[in-house]
């Protein structure tokens, strides 16, 4: 999805060519592009005997989506139990949440 919103509109050439090597078959890439229609994250117009692909969905909202999804399936839907446990695990500093905090409370 990165590659599609970078590009806009792109031929599975296209997102091949900016993926870092070692570069997925043309056929994976397919497969992925169309697992994405299905689910609505992108859209694709044939052109001649080939399909250009359109993301459907702004990053925001998928992202939006996705963390929602994410909460719900491993934290009971809690952002602070996901701080919690990155806390725990140290993926996160007490300096880090204090500058997250800091963030949040100018944002109010």
């Amino acid at each position: 999805m990165q590659i599609v919103w970078k590009l806009k509109e792109a031929f599975i050439k296209d997102i091949v060519d900016e993926m870092p090597d070692p570069k997925p078959a043309y056929n994976t890439v397919g497969t992925f592009l169309k697992i994405l229609e299905t689910k609505g994250f992108v859209n694709r117009k044939k052109i001649g005997n080939t399909f250009m692909y359109a993301p459907s969905i702004e990053q925001k909202a998928y992202t939006k989506n996705f963390m929602h999804s994410f909460l719900g399936k491993y934290f009971e839907g809690s952002a602070e139990k996901l701080f919690s446990f990155m806390v725990q695990e140290k993926d996160l500093n007490i300096e880090q949440v204090e500058n997250l905090m800091k963030k949040l409370k100018k944002d109010d």
